[in-house]
């Protein structure tokens, strides 16, 4: 049927059904529902049809200056003035015209269209062109990133699309985009980082507004959190009371989603002023840190924090997962899990206690972080061997448990003593720099003043 009728004559043909269907619907929901899908048949043919207008509006523009002439600065800007449509609209059809649309050389030569896995799809209607537009511009990323590889993800993006809602869509090409990078996540991680903040303003009518910028890392904390407390049905039940209760309780609360997330985090705020018994080195919230088998062995690639939809690097899930109470979920091969967190993989309060008295805090030289700031890093990782015992184990800020984990730096036993041994890109000589924890330090203090003591009696 599309290879004998043009877009614009399956469209007029739809479009009439429609109007036939409309106001005269049956009372089922067959009826209704068969008029639905018919609406979104025609719009999506609409759409096809505003591609290929725009695409020879497009063609004009820059080849003979339509737009210019029009007092318009772009293909976009004409299509939204003078159709009066919106601006994403009207940028999204000329976007999909360009990259579908036939081109030619400078010798008059017919060439493919720049996104020739686009065109059947838009004959077909299969996809609004918003969606369209989307995966083509994370195609075209790709090949930026990675060249030849952008046409094999739109293929897939295409066939994925249909059974996907348009945030899905937005979090698949986002994936799909750190993954085709050369240099990782960890350059788009660390720029996420840098943005990073809390912005508290007080208004004039006493409300006071919060506004949270997080990075994927932070956002997995505080979305563990304030789901164990927020969710719908979740709410912490004392006793042995009737399901029934706890249904009625759920109906009855009026709050919006919103304010129960306030009141979460309020509540999460209370509980920790309460147990804040100046325990160092606690335990963090639960959350799960999925990353591959093969990921975790390398180093390369990403991991995922269960509720953020944002990828993080392999380094920041093995150190998510050396906090206690997070269950690190590492993946085989065939995607299943092959450990869901084991006891041996953690350290225990007690051992986090011993760490305190033993470094005092952060021991990276000149790092004065105290132990309460401070996380258990593995010398030699877990994943690649690494024992969960003190002689493997060392506190660390965050900061420079990511410098320890990222830059290749690592850690050796002299004579009794600890040493930091920086790489080569940072020190071509690779200078060893002493750790001195808090018995050390106490040590070096002890040995000091004694010898002072013996100078100012000489």
């Amino acid at each position: 049927m599309a290879s004998e009728q043009s877009v614009a004559q399956r469209f007029a043909a739809r479009a009439a059904e429609l109007a036939a269907m409309v106001g005269a619907v049956g009372p089922g929901d067959a009826a209704m529902g068969a008029a639905l899908e018919r609406l979104g048949e025609v719009r999506r043919l609409f759409d096809a049809v505003a591609v290929e207008l725009c695409a020879e509006a497009g063609r004009r523009c820059d080849e003979e200056g339509f737009a210019v002439r029009s007092g318009e600065k772009s293909a976009a800007a004409l299509v939204a003035a003078v159709a009066q449509v919106g601006d994403g609209e009207a940028r999204a059809w000329c976007e999909v015209g360009t990259a579908t649309r036939v081109r030619y050389s400078l010798t008059g030569e017919v060439l493919a269209p720049r996104r020739p896995e686009i065109v059947d799809v838009l004959a077909g209607a299969v996809l609004p062109a918003s969606v369209l537009a989307r995966i083509i511009a994370t195609a075209e990323e790709v090949d930026r990133r990675a060249p030849g590889h952008g046409s094999a993800l739109a293929v897939t993006l295409v066939e994925a699309a249909p059974g996907l809602a348009p945030r899905e869509l937005s979090r698949l090409c986002r994936h799909a985009i750190d993954c085709a990078d050369p240099d990782g996540v960890e350059p788009h991680e660390e720029e996420l980082r840098r943005r990073r903040g809390v912005q508290i303003a007080h208004l004039p009518d006493g409300m006071s507004r919060w506004i949270v910028t997080m990075d994927p890392e932070s956002a997995g904390f505080l979305t563990a959190a304030l789901d164990a407390r927020a969710a719908p049905r979740r709410a912490p039940r004392f006793g042995a009371g009737d399901q029934a209760d706890v249904d009625a309780a759920f109906e009855g609360d009026e709050r919006t989603l919103a304010q129960r997330r306030l009141d979460a985090l309020v509540g999460i705020a209370r509980t920790a002023l309460r147990a804040d018994d100046g325990a160092v080195a606690g335990s963090d919230v639960t959350m799960l840190v999925t990353v591959p088998l093969e990921v975790l062995r390398t180093g390369a690639g990403a991991g995922w924090i269960d509720g953020v939809g944002v990828p993080v690097s392999a380094g920041a899930a093995r150190r998510l997962a050396a906090c206690a109470e997070i269950v690190p979920v590492v993946l085989g091969r065939e995607s299943e899990p092959l450990d869901l967190g084991r006891a041996a993989r953690l350290f225990s309060r007690a051992q986090r206690r011993a760490l305190a008295v033993r470094d005092g805090g952060c021991v990276w030289p000149g790092c004065m972080a105290p132990p309460g700031w401070c996380e258990v890093a593995h010398v030699q990782a877990w994943a690649r061997g690494g024992s969960t015992d003190l002689a493997n184990a060392m506190l660390l800020c965050p900061f420079h448990h990511r410098r320890f984990d990222r830059d290749g730096w690592t850690l050796e036993h002299r004579d009794g003593a600890r040493w930091l041994i920086p790489p080569g890109s940072i020190d071509a000589w690779r200078t060893p720099r002493r750790l001195l924890g808090a018995a050390e330090r106490t040590a070096v203090t002890a040995t000091a003043s004694t010898a002072s003591s013996v100078g100012a009696v000489a």
